[in-house]
Order: structure tokens, then sequence, then C-alpha cells
């Protein structure tokens, strides 16, 4: 027995007898008699209403160590009473789904309700009170067994019924091996090795049969045992009933009219979900937020349309929102888009998606399910017949689904996010400003969305000019506004994400938004925010994980590097510059500032070969002390890395001596913070190289 998901612990034998006593008859009263009978068969001690009464409390004192609720056993008149819900207690859950069962059968529906059986029988965990001993208790469980054994006839007969002999023989030889003399499982499995096609053991099951029944009984077979195996001898046709006509959902949302091809990830997600396998083919489609992941996997979806006859289910999960869509509610749309009624589905989700499977069993079947959280969030979606199959879309890549074959989508490239703005603009508009054009790509990031959301203004406004919103873009300031048309909100895709973030993680994502460099490492953001780097690092990968931030790599010492997308970075310094005071954005910029250039002025100690190694170096925070030994490990090397770091902290303290000589020599011939943003993007990570102050 469980509270909750607390075992409750009971004791000696005399407790589980009163427990079992009251489980029975959960809700009813249990007389003082019926349990001394219980406990005593009829030979009780003087002694014996007093001990019952001290099972009662050590009862009671085992359901509060477990969490119950007081007076869960009521104490009456005549007896004692378990005030617990119906639902909650399994035999309750059995006897009403037995009785489901039995009427989609009488509707016709076979298979579900073959399902339903199941879903019922699940409950049994092994022989019923095995371990309690006691006459009273027995004859209790052998009624359940009883219970047990009628339910599972019914279950393979309707099974036997809808064609699936060959998969049940294995299960039915063990039966009759465990009960050799219940002639209906006999003669099913009978039936079960006649449709496979293997007679003689069909013949040679009887023969064992009626032997046993003969020698241990001195009976000859029932009509059911005997009808069966006239049935073999005469080699009547096997019949297959047919079920009620099941729905054929076609549940994908549209494909977008306008979509640019993405032939190398369409390819991958078409090998994944056509291949062959032993479960269900599952795909992962991933990538940062606006990217087009979940445009690509629809316009897949409906390529792939003819390769899965049996329906399209579609399920936007939300995962991404601090609201995620419950996946109960979303296997309960499933069922129905599949003909089953709201009275057939069950409360519980481990049945709901028992049948779910049950309807998917070898069906062709796509199941897109949009905007996954992780493996938790859509396990109990994943069919287990291999000729079904699941496409996600994420914006991690869900590793922690059994059997995914990952894709990431990236961003777009200039070719396609100039065609996409060929599509949506027009042919001509889009020639005659070739350059504006280049810039209004660089400005978006090659977001699809956000590449999307440009073309749209662009079609809405045919009196501005591409060079227009060219220049519009260029002010960071309003960026995020320009880049927001219509449906298509930048703030509002980026905004759950972060929502959702905990205070610990959105202050590091503050703090690498305001840093302003093309990539850092981890022990920049600790120092920006005073946090031990070990305790960062697992914040930093938490955001790559959710879409926030991209790995850059990993420096000389094989320290993470990230960076932010340029427009992501946009808009964590939009959110910092209202949401955090003053003196703490001041705080942040300093500290990550003043650990740049005390490093660096260590290093160019170290470079002009004064002698004093790391003692050379000052560390203005304790975070800096831990990078020590990479600066002095290559200083060189490290000086080149942390260049655009260094540039940055020099703007930000406004003492160009503060930057070591030789660092200055790496940064060019241009003075520091000139750089325009989206102007000079890097092409591969949509990044500024070298953002302009703010």
């Amino acid at each position: 027995m469980l509270i909750g998901d607390t075992p409750v612990v009971v004791g000696k034998n005399r407790q589980r007898i009163v427990l079992t006593m009251l489980l029975d008859s959960a809700g009813r009263i249990v007389t003082v008699g019926e349990i001394v009978e219980a406990l005593w068969a009829g030979r009780p001690p003087r002694t014996a209403a007093e001990q019952v009464q001290t099972c009662i409390w050590q009862l009671r004192r085992s359901f509060a160590l477990a969490g119950a609720v007081a007076d869960l056993i009521e104490t009456t008149s005549p007896g004692y009473a378990l005030r617990v819900a119906p639902q909650t207690v399994d035999a309750h859950r059995f006897n009403e789904q037995v009785a489901d069962a039995r009427s989609l059968a009488a509707q016709g529906d076979r298979t579900l309700a073959a399902s339903r059986f199941r879903c019922a029988l699940s409950l049994f965990r092994g022989p019923v009170l095995a371990e309690v001993d006691s006459p009273a208790v027995q004859a209790v469980a052998a009624k359940w067994e009883e219970r047990r054994l009628s339910v599972i006839e019914e279950c393979i007969d309707l099974e036997l019924q809808c064609g699936r002999g060959r998969e049940l023989i294995d299960e039915l030889m063990a039966l009759v091996e465990r009960y050799p003399l219940r002639e209906g499982l006999r003669a099913q499995l009978m039936y079960a090795l006649y449709c496979a096609d293997r007679r003689a053991e069909a013949l040679e099951t009887y023969a064992a049969g009626r032997a046993l029944l003969v020698d241990e009984l001195g009976l000859e077979p029932g009509p059911t045992l005997r009808e069966m195996h006239q049935r073999v001898l005469a080699g009547e046709p096997v019949h297959v009933s047919e079920d009620a006509p099941v729905n054929v959902p076609a549940q994908l949302v549209a494909d977008l009219p306008d979509y640019v091809g993405r032939p190398e990830h369409e390819r991958r997600i078409r090998a994944a979900l056509t291949a062959d396998s032993h479960g269900a083919r599952i795909c992962g489609v991933y990538g940062k937020w606006s990217s087009g992941k979940s445009a690509t996997a629809l316009h897949v979806a409906h390529q792939l349309r003819d390769e899965f006859p049996d329906g399209q289910l579609y399920a936007d999960l939300r995962g991404s929102r601090p609201d995620p869509v419950d996946v109960g509610d979303v296997l309960s749309c499933f069922l129905r888009s599949f003909g089953v009624a709201d009275t057939a589905i069950p409360k519980q989700l481990a049945e709901r998606a028992a049948i779910y499977r049950s309807l998917l069993d070898h069906r062709r079947v796509l199941i897109m399910l949009d905007d996954v959280l992780g493996a938790g969030h859509v396990w109990p979606l994943i069919p287990a017949t291999p000729e079904a199959a699941v496409l996600m879309t994420s914006r991690s890549n869900l590793s922690d689904v059994p059997g995914n074959f990952p894709v990431e989508v990236g961003m777009l490239t200039v070719d396609q996010s100039v065609e996409l703005l060929r599509k949506v603009v027009g042919v001509h508009r889009v020639a005659a400003e070739p350059e504006a054009v280049d810039q209004v790509v660089g400005a978006t990031g090659r977001l699809a969305l956000s590449v999307r959301a440009a073309a749209a203004r662009l079609a809405s406004r045919t009196h501005l000019k591409i060079g227009g919103l060219a220049q519009r873009l260029s002010d960071p300031d309003r960026r995020l506004d320009e880049l927001s048309h219509g449906a298509f909100d930048m703030r509002s895709y980026l905004a759950p994400s972060i929502e959702a973030l905990d205070p610990d993680a959105r202050r590091v994502w503050y703090a690498a938004g305001m840093l302003q460099v093309p990539d850092f490492g981890a022990w920049v953001a600790a120092a920006a925010v005073d946090t031990p780097i070990s305790e960062v690092e697992p914040i930093l990968e938490h955001l790559v994980d959710r879409g926030l931030l991209d790995v850059a790599g990993t420096d000389h010492m094989g320290v993470l590097r990230c960076r932010m997308h340029q427009l992501m970075g946009v808009y964590a310094r939009e959110r910092s510059l209202s949401e955090l005071p003053v003196a703490q954005r001041a705080g942040m910029l300093d500290r990550a500032a003043d650990c740049w250039l005390g490093l660096a002025q260590g290093a160019e100690r170290l470079l002009k070969g004064e002698a004093g190694g790391s003692g050379l170096i000052e560390c203005p925070t304790a975070v800096c002390e831990q990078m020590i030994e990479m600066v002095t490990s290559d200083p060189g090397a490290w000086l080149e890395l942390e260049t655009e770091g260094l540039r940055f902290a020099a703007r930000h303290r406004g003492r160009l001596s503060r930057v070591p000589s030789p660092a200055r020599s790496r940064l060019g011939r241009r003075e520091l913070g000139i750089a325009k943003v989206g102007a000079d993007t890097d092409d591969q990570d949509g990044v500024a190289a070298v953002p302009s102050a703010s």
C-alpha cells in the first residue's frame, strides 16, 4: 500500500490481515467480529477485542509515518472503516476498467476493449495476498485470482478475434502450464496454434489436456474444448472479426507557402523517419529560438504523408513557455481523434498511454510534437510499434529521449535569407537594392523568424526602401521594434524562455548579454556575477541547452567558451536596463572589465620576461585567481584569445592605458569601440564582432 508515493510499512501478520480486510471493503464498515474471525479462525482469545484495537492503532501509526491524513481509519460502533476515495484502490479501478472494456466490446470496438482489459490486468503485480497467512484472507485472494483469470480469458478471446493468435502463443503456453485444468485457456492455446499453422501442436495440446482430465478427475473434456478440437480437425478457416472503422486523423497544420528549402536538414529528417527500426522511429529537430526548426520539420512531415496512411497527429507542447501543455490532455485529444469516446478515456495517465499504444499498434502513423521540453514531457506519447514515427522539435537536443536521432537546424545561409526576402517582398524589389539586402540580412542575424519579420514589414510598406529598413536596423535600440511586425514579434518569442529561468540563470544571462563580445569564457561570466566558476559552468550549459547561448568552443586550456546571438544580446541588454538596478549592472561590468585588464597586465609582464611568474598577476576578484594558471601557461595565446574582451574592458573603463601594449597591438588600427552592430557580423553565427558602446 502507498500513501502518495510512500510505501506504508506494515508490521506483523495480524496488521496485514486487518489491513486486507479493510482494503477489501474500502469505504464500508468491517465489524470487529469479522476481523476476529479472520485473525483467529473461530478460536479467539479472551483479549481479542483489545488486540484488534492494538492492531488498528499500529496501522494508524504506520499511515501517519507515511504521510496519510488523520482519521484514515474511522472507528464506528460495530467496527472500523477505511475512508479512501474508491479510485485510489486498485480493486475498484480494476472493476471499473473491466466494466469499461466489456462496454467497448459490446459496441464492437474489440481492439480498444482488449487494451482496456490489459490496463486492468496490469494492476496485478504478483500473486494476490500470498504473504498473508489467514484462511479468510486466502479466500479473498482466491476470489481475486478467479476474477483475474476470467478477465485474461475475455481479453485473449478478443485479441484472438482481432487476428493476434501468433503473438499470444507464448503467454498462453505459460498460462496452460500453470493452470492445466482450465479448459478455456487450453482451447485458446489450441486456436492460437491453429492460427499459426501449427495444427499438430494444437491437437497434441488437446490430447494432453484430455489425458490430464481423465486421469485426475475421471472426466471427459467439456464442450468448449471438444468444439475447438473438432474445428481443428475439420480445418475450418480462421475468421478475424472486423472492428468498427477507425478514424484516420490528419492534424498537421498547413505548410508555409513561402517556405525556403533546407535540403540537407530535410534529407536527414526523412532518412530518420523512414529508416528500418525495431521500435518507433524518432527524430528530434532542434535549434535556437526562431531558427525555423518547426517550419522545416512540418515541411518534411507534409512530404511524408503518403508514408503514413493511417494518420498524422500533431500537438504543440509549449515546452519553451512557462505553461507547457499537460501530456495527459494531449493523450486525450489523440484518443478522441481515433474515435474514442470521452466516457472511454481513463483518468490515469498510464492507462491513457496504454490505450494510445494499443491503437497505434501495427499502424503507420506520424506523430509530430512541437516545442518539446524533454523526455519526461514526451515519453508517454512515444508509441511502441516500429510502423509509427515521431517527429519532435525543441530548443534542446533531446539527448534524454532514448532512440532519438537529432537534427540541428541552425541559421539560414545568406542565400536562403535572400531567397526568403524574394518570395515575400518580390524579386524585382530585392534585385534593385542588393547592398541594402545584405545589410538587412546581416542585421537579422539570419534567423528564419527575424528575416521573415523584416520581409513582412517591407511587404506591408511598399513605399519603404530596403535601404531605409537597413538604416533603421543599424540602430540597436530600435532593432527589435523593426523586427516585430504583426504576428512576428521577436520579444514574444524570446520572453517565455527568459521567464522560465531561475534567478541565478537569469543573472548569468543578463551578464552574458551586457558583455558585448563575440565570445567569452565561463570565468568572465563568473567574475561578472561574482560567483565561483564551478557554479557558473552548469548554468551556462543550461542556457546552451535552452538555446539561449551557443557553444563557441574551448580555449587552449579546455575551458568552455560561449557566445550569444546578436538579437539575443540586444534583448538581454534591453531587459537588463529595465530590470536591473544601475549599481548592479555597473558592478557586473566593473568586475568583468577589471578581471580582463588585471590578467592582461600580468600577461604583459610575463611576456617582457620579468621575474616572479604568477606573482606578477594582480587579481581584482577571487574568480581571477582561478585563471592565473591559464595566463601563465601561455600569456601570448591568452592575450590573442581575449583581444575583443580587452577592447570591451578598456572601453568600459575608459582607459586605453590599462590595455597592455602587446594586446593593444593586436587590436589593429581601429580605435577602440567604433565597429557597428549588424554591419560587421560573423558570417557563421550572427554575433556582432565588435558591438558599439551602449
